[in-house]
């Protein structure tokens, strides 16, 4: 004969079980890449003064934004680097409740702004390299 203590046990781990069962875990891993790589230095490509529009062009490609001003056009290059992963684990069956998520995100940007006057020769220009210090996971 079972005991009722016994049965109870038993309850309880087949509820453990098929509560176990239904848990969902997931995991994500993702990378963003967006604008164009900025390939060469612009520190040794742009001569102020003297590098004109078409060189730039030519150089770098068309930028992601180009800002009309009065005193002539600025040109913006951005390019981002971002790396995610995700680790979730949850009940999608009955509840979708989640019980435990974990989320790594790490993003890193190159920017160039080129100020032209307005015969299209470079004015100013600066630049910030980001990308360098993403680290690959």
């Amino acid at each position: 004969m079972v005991s009722v203590k016994g049965l109870m046990n038993c309850n309880k781990t087949l509820v453990l079980i098929s509560l176990l069962m239904t848990l969902t875990c997931g995991c994500t891993i993702g990378r963003i890449y967006k604008g164009s790589e900025i390939r060469y230095d612009p520190n040794e490509k742009i001569k102020i003064g003297s590098t004109t529009k078409g060189e730039i062009l030519e150089i770098f490609g068309p930028p992601l934004r180009i800002q009309k001003q009065f005193d002539g056009d600025v040109f913006v290059y951005t390019y981002l680097q971002k790396n995610s992963s995700v680790l979730t684990i949850e009940e999608p069956y009955f509840t979708n409740f989640l019980i435990f998520q974990y989320t790594r995100e790490q993003q890193k940007m190159d920017g160039l702004v080129i100020l032209f006057d307005k015969e299209g020769v470079v004015k100013n220009f600066g630049f910030q390299k980001g990308t360098k210090e993403l680290t690959i996971y």
